[in-house]
């Protein structure tokens, strides 16, 4: 079966041992046969790749767009096992991964490497995170104003998207990650074993996160004002209500 492939004016795709540029138009194309392909945004070059799983993905493309994949094999390895030194809960993805390569299925290597930066993204997000939060808190005598303000800091950013939005709202991006690092040190906050908070309180904002990080899933994929609106009444309300506590 031929595959169908829709690119986007001025979109590059590595075909074979080309690069295809797309002119002015979109375009369609119909591919058939077992060249390896792959579209801009699934490419990462070698400067774009800046953090070990980035390095990793990039020994896995150069694998499935080599006509001599086992060249890249000791890079990629070699790589695997530096992450899993680094970060041993990695050793699912890193599995996954594996596997693929051990069947030559390369274009689904990619698939789960991409899962093992988002898994990297993950854990660098909430070390920034925690480290920034234990920062401010030195300056801060109440730890519940303090949550309360960066909530409402955080809102304020989302509301500013909000109030002027477009298909893509300027700041959108660095708005959603803001609140997401936010939101991560309040789940690992109270999924800490040493949490003094009840029970009930530690499932309901571990619950709550979880929706807030789905709302900002579907920012990042399909945005609507809706799911910004969301998250800012979420915000507001938590801030208010550890206002009264404080």
């Amino acid at each position: 079966m031929a595959l169908k492939l829709e690119l986007k004016p001025n979109e590059r795709v590595i075909l074979g041992d080309c690069v295809v540029t797309n002119g002015a138009q979109r375009t369609r194309l119909s591919i058939e046969g077992a060249a390896p392909i792959l579209r801009e945004k699934d490419i990462i070059t070698p400067d774009q790749a800046d953090s070990l799983a980035k390095r990793i993905y990039l020994a896995v493309q150069l694998m499935y767009t080599s006509k001599r994949p086992q060249e890249h094999r000791a890079s990629y390895f070699r790589l695997a096992r530096e992450m899993l030194k680094k970060a041993p809960d990695a050793r699912p993805y890193v599995e996954g991964i594996n596997n693929r390569i051990l069947t030559g299925d390369l274009y689904k290597a990619l698939k789960e490497t991409r899962k093992l930066i988002a898994y990297e993204e993950g854990v660098l997000n909430m070390q920034y995170a925690s480290k920034a939060y234990a920062k401010i808190a030195k300056e801060t005598a109440s730890p519940r104003e303090l949550e309360a303000g960066l909530l409402l800091k955080a809102a304020a950013k989302l509301q500013a998207v909000h109030d002027s939005w477009q298909d893509r709202p300027s700041g959108l991006d660095d708005a959603l990650m803001y609140n997401r690092r936010l939101w991560l040190v309040f789940i690992d906050a109270v999924s800490r074993s040493d949490s003094k908070l009840p029970v009930t309180i530690r499932d309901n904002v571990i619950k709550l996160g979880a929706f807030v990080m789905g709302e900002t899933f579907s920012l990042m994929t399909k945005p609507k004002p809706k799911h910004l609106k969301t998250i800012i009444k979420i915000n507001r309300g938590i801030a208010a209500g550890l206002r009264s506590r404080a």
